[in-house]
């Protein structure tokens, strides 16, 4: 099993039975509070913190390897999304109320502290406080998987809700490099077109580009114009770069989501792909890249519907390709067409 999916496995494993855990460590401590304490009662109370105990060290394990290994996401997606430092205040506050319990628990362990209904019932409470963080942790992940969590002011964020051929908004402009001077956008040429069409190809297997239909003029929000091809396929679809030469921007955007800029080889092209499930194990910028490559996976991240996941595959002519969100946009379906061997 890849390390990626044992993770995220053990991750939500040890979520579901960290809250039936403590959970159940306050409802047996309900059942002791009467007088005499209910030995049986405790006796489940305890076996329930202890499962509470081991869930919380895989939890924590398996989510710090995920943010450092980048495994899912990149670590800035998550350092710069108020909805995982939401998260993890919650899991601060869930350590910080767990002290005094786990304490206590250790002492009636060892015989060191008689149980009393008055510390029984007390972290009964703690307990159900504790499930309602460990229910708003979920809701942040969720929101913060699905692109959710971004200020305006961050850069990882474009600034509109409308996703264009390059992302062309303030935000992924702020973005790019300040030392890059600002090139004119160029018209693509015939031999442009004929360059791009030896480049390229399908950026996900077994679609039929002659099958596709093209959606490139279609307006969006605004009166904006798609400017891109919109390849529907299963969450989780592998994502191949569609022409050999280098990773310019791993971006996160709220209209987007998880997106890569590539160049082509020829330094011409800019490519996009958009609504990233997540990005390939150990993809960074300034990679290059293969025709062919692995760069990620199909999925509904950014402003796409959960129940339609889909590659955003945009193309555009640049004479500058560290101005990586800026170039004119080119119909991707005739390229590609073109390009079918």
């Amino acid at each position: 099993m890849p390390l990626r999916l044992t993770l995220a496995w053990l991750h939500l494993l040890a979520l579901g039975v960290g809250l039936g855990g403590v959970w159940g460590r306050a409802r047996a401590l309900h059942d002791s509070l009467r007088e005499p304490v209910d030995e049986r009662s405790l006796k489940r109370a305890l076996v329930a913190d202890t499962w509470w105990g081991v869930a919380a060290i895989v939890w924590l394990v398996t989510g710090l390897w995920r943010l450092l290994a980048a495994t899912e996401k990149t670590t800035s997606y998550y350092l710069s999304n108020y909805a995982f430092f939401a998260k993890m205040a919650m899991f601060v506050a869930i350590l910080a109320l767990e002290t005094w319990p786990m304490m206590t628990l250790i002492r009636w362990r060892m015989a060191t502290r008689q149980p009393n209904p008055r510390d029984a019932g007390r972290i009964e409470v703690i307990s159900y406080v504790e499930c309602a963080l460990v229910i708003g942790m979920v809701f942040a992940a969720v929101a913060m998987a699905r692109g959710f969590g971004f200020s305006i002011g961050s850069p990882l964020v474009a600034a509109t809700d409308n996703l264009t051929a390059l992302g062309d908004s303030a935000d992924a402009t702020t973005a790019e490099s300040s030392s890059a001077p600002t090139a004119p956008l160029p018209s693509a040429t015939s031999a442009d077109l004929q360059l791009l069409s030896a480049e390229l190809a399908m950026p996900l297997t077994g679609v039929d580009p002659m099958k596709l239909k093209g959606n490139f003029n279609a307006l969006r929000a605004g009166g904006r114009r798609h400017e891109a091809l919109d390849i529907m396929a299963p969450r989780r679809t592998p994502v191949l770069s569609a022409a050999a030469g280098r990773v310019l921007k791993l971006f996160t955007s709220k209209a987007g989501g998880l997106m890569v800029y590539a160049a082509d080889s020829s330094e011409r092209f800019i490519l996009m792909y958009a609504h990233l499930d997540s990005y390939a194990p150990g993809l960074r910028d300034g990679d290059p890249l293969t025709r062919g490559q692995l760069i990620g996976y199909v999925g509904f991240t950014g402003n796409a519907s959960p129940n339609a996941p889909h590659l955003h595959f945009a193309i555009a002519r640049s004479n500058d390709v560290r101005r990586w969100s800026r170039g004119t946009p080119i119909d991707p379906l005739p390229a590609l067409q073109a390009a079918r061997h």
